[in-house]
């Protein structure tokens, strides 16, 4: 059974790519469910062959704090 609260690189690319597959996501979306070094995790899905979209936009968080320049990220490829 996999640990859906593994810290693990290989947890946390498996928890981004579940997420981007339902649909595009923030820096700030991602490490709400668990992922603090997504630049280096989208990365490494790169390297594997993952075809991911980054994109910079300016969010509010839930405490209403703006963030210029947010990645939002979406899965544009699978692997073949």
């Amino acid at each position: 059974m996999r640990n859906s609260k593994s810290t693990a690189s290989e947890a946390q690319r498996q928890r981004i790519l579940d997420a981007l597959r339902v649909g595009p996501k923030t820096s700030y979306d991602l490490r709400r469910i668990g992922c603090y070094q997504t630049p280096t995790r989208i990365l490494e899905l790169r390297r594997m062959g993952y075809a991911i979209r980054t994109e910079f936009v300016t969010l509010y968080d839930r405490d209403g704090y703006m963030h210029p320049r947010c990645a939002r990220y979406h899965l544009a490829g699978e692997q073949p």
